[in-house]
């Protein structure tokens, strides 16, 4: 039967008022109303009518009724009506996951530990006008109802009814907090009763701050982020406290469908969204229409998070990473760690640049490369480490040229043969056993278990006092001392200056033929700088969780420290390292002789570069070679690739730490000496004694010589 627009209009008004007062008698039941007044209400006259609407009040009841029966034998069989509550400490106990972070030495962000990327933001800390955002879009309600909102439900039940399928879901924030940790995503009634029923009786345990902050920090938002914290930094690249309503519409936005809106990807969606979502909050009250205005009109402005492990540091925060999972045993990502370290990002970058700009000098070095084998390739690497040597704090490390290339550390884990470096250790125990630095030397071939070494720029059948031997790097000397003192009390003294790789017991190990890496060699001139005091490298100072409760914090000082070199022998140490500046294999830098002390070290073929040095307050290491330990010609040597990375290393540090003059302790006389005869000489060099164990001698050892006729009995003396 078809009617007219009239007829369709009568017949709307007239259902619409049998439904109100179907509804009415509905209450009525309920005990709202008494039963009387229906009758009257629906103007019932005569038996006849009354009985047929009893009738059909009747049949809607056993339908309801029949329905509810249905129901329930339906929830009793799918074991809806059985849920366990206990599923629920998954919520209520949940522990939010965070990034581990890492901050440098005045408390900035430089790195960040994670498996899935998340940013926890307190429920105080999180923006009003985000949390107005999401509820206007999300659950308006949520204050209101208890888990579940009726209003929403039928809502969504007569959209689905009219289309023949799930379209709209309904469900408040609580159900989606309970869905994306306790059920699956697929649309089925099933789920939406469950769904329900444990909203119901989350809500009776957490309150509905403790939700939203759940909600808002565990879902996924885009990006490899999870929560609104993560989003932020990953869509806008700065933190939730610095973005405006408008951005924070956008973030607000994702929850519905975070690829869907996916700004990086889809822009114009993910802008159409935001409108959506500030319309949302006009409606609700949140915003005026001014204000939805300027806010919509306002760019958008995208950034993806930059990779902050590799910006600064990678090589310190790789390293960082290892010694925290092993300080706290397992892994750090997610646990919401604050590593407190010792790194100075200024001076790292710093160094970033000198090892950048002597890109030159690497390559140059590289076409001096020979017998490299087929399939690898000339590519000159280097290390350079930077500390602190009156608290061992580690300031900056360069563990390579290019971590994108190789993030292999080489400052803590290449190990290289020192070369002579390595000699300050036997120079220092000559010095206990009483040897000055006056003592005349022969310099002439040494051959010990079939090992010939040579001195660097092959001088032999000369004189050389022990200082003069130590600044020109002479290999001879140093062999006959290791032979007198013994090679097992070098190694000793080795160990308490603060080397702790295996050192071998044998010759070569006395002009550093045994592997160390170079935070070895760091420790070791860190101990001179320090006054001969031990230094403990460190790049950690504290670690706490996310509420500040403190894990770990690195030791204090001892009271007693420990003392591996006396004070005295450990200046005249010093000042030997000076005068390598000064006369010796660093002397193109000479000026820095002034407020530095150091030593070379080249090992055969220059496989291995070193220059290792101090500064009043500074310790530097640089070491350049190949990872393959392939061999140089040419004029490549530690003075010419490792000590000017080196020196300009220093000379940038030293603007950030510009440190004092190298303390002289008392009982230290410096005197004119010969440098290669060893006796007092007014047109000599500054030599450094202990009182009472100065030279005596005004003429040259020559003239005792000829008048012994034996050299040999001369230096056995």
């Amino acid at each position: 039967m078809k009617y007219s627009g009239k007829k369709k209009n009568l017949l709307h008004v007239r259902s619409r008022k049998l439904w109100q007062r179907l509804k009415y008698a509905w209450t009525s039941l309920q005990g709202r109303m008494p039963i009387k007044r229906l009758a009257a209400w629906l103007n019932l006259r005569g038996s006849d009518r009354r009985r047929k609407v009893l009738l059909s009040l009747g049949a809607i009841g056993l339908v309801l009724l029949g329905t509810l029966v249905w129901m329930g034998l339906w929830l009793q069989q799918t074991g809806v009506l059985h849920l366990d509550q206990s599923r629920l400490t998954v919520i209520i106990d949940y522990k939010h996951s965070d990034n581990s972070l890492v901050y440098d030495r005045n408390g900035e962000k430089i790195g960040e530990f994670f498996s899935d990327y998340h940013v926890f933001v307190p429920y105080e800390n999180i923006p009003k006008p985000l949390i107005q955002a999401v509820l206007a879009v999300e659950d308006r309600h949520f204050f209101d109802h208890h888990g579940i909102d009726l209003r929403g439900i039928m809502r969504a039940f007569l959209a689905s009814v009219r289309s023949g399928g799930f379209t709209q879901g309904g469900s408040t924030i609580t159900q989606q907090v309970v869905r994306n940790f306790l059920l699956s995503p697929e649309k089925t009634f099933e789920r939406k009763i469950k769904e329900a029923i444990l909203a119901i009786q989350l809500e009776r345990h957490l309150s509905k701050e403790k939700i939203l902050e759940i909600y808002l920090n565990a879902l996924f938002l885009g990006q490899g982020s999870y929560g609104v914290g993560a989003a932020s930094e990953r869509h806008f690249g700065k933190p939730l406290r610095e973005l405006d309503v408008h951005e924070l519409a956008l973030i607000a936005g994702l929850f519905q469908s975070p690829s869907r809106y996916n700004p990086h990807k889809a822009p114009n969606q993910a802008k159409r969204r935001q409108r959506q979502v500030l319309k949302a909050m006009v409606r609700a009250g949140f915003l005026t229409k001014e204000t939805y205005k300027t806010y919509r009109r306002k760019p958008l402005t995208f950034k993806s998070q930059s990779q902050l492990n590799t910006t600064f540091a990678p090589y310190f925060i790789d390293a960082v990473q290892e010694q925290t999972e092993t300080l706290l045993t397992g892994d750090v990502r997610g646990r919401g760690l604050r590593i407190h370290t010792t790194l100075d990002v200024a001076l790292q970058e710093e160094i970033n640049k000198v090892v950048d700009q002597s890109s030159d000098l690497f390559a140059a070095a590289a076409t001096k490369l020979v017998h490299v084998p087929t399939g690898i390739p000339k590519v000159v690497e280097t290390a350079a480490v930077v500390l602190d040597h009156r608290s061992g704090d580690v300031l900056a490390i360069v563990g390579g040229r290019d971590y994108a290339r190789s993030q292999f550390n080489r400052v803590l884990k290449a190990k290289r043969a020192p070369g002579s470096s390595f000699k300050p250790v036997v120079y220092a125990l000559a010095l206990q056993a009483g040897m000055k630095w006056s003592d005349m030397f022969y310099v002439g071939p040494v051959v010990i278990q079939d090992y010939r070494p040579r001195n660097y720029g092959g001088e032999y059948l000369t004189e050389a006092t022990l200082y003069n031997a130590f600044y020109r790097s002479i290999n001879s000397p140093v062999i006959e001392i290791g032979q007198r003192l013994g090679t097992k009390r070098v190694l000793d003294l080795a160990r308490k200056m603060g080397v702790t790789t295996e050192l071998k017991n044998q010759a070569g190990t006395l002009l550093g033929g045994s592997e160390v890496t170079p935070m070895d060699m760091a420790a070791l001139y860190a101990t001179i700088g320090n006054g001969g005091v031990q230094v403990d490298p460190r790049m950690i100072l504290k670690i706490t969780d996310r509420d500040g409760n403190v894990v770990y914090e690195a030791p204090p000082p001892p009271r007693k420290p420990k003392r591996v070199l006396p004070e005295q022998i450990n200046y005249l140490l010093t000042d030997a390292m000076r005068a390598v500046f000064k006369y010796g294999t660093a002397s193109t830098f000479a000026e820095m002789g002034a407020y530095a002390g150091g030593k070379t070290g080249t090992t055969d073929d220059a496989k291995d570069n070193w220059f290792c040095g101090i500064t009043s307050n500074l310790t530097t290491v640089v070491w350049v070679g190949t990872d393959n330990n392939l061999a140089f010609t040419g004029t490549v040597a530690a003075n010419t690739l490792a000590l000017p990375v080196w020196a300009k290393i220093v000379q940038r540090a030293r603007q950030r730490y510009p440190g004092e003059d190298f303390p002289v302790p008392e009982g230290i006389k410096v005197l004119k000496v010969h440098p290669l005869f060893g006796h007092l000489d007014p047109s000599g060099i500054d030599m450094t004694f202990i009182e009472g164990r100065e030279p005596t001698r005004t003429e040259s050892a020559l003239s005792v010589v000829r008048e012994t006729g034996n050299f040999r009995d001369f230096l056995d003396r």
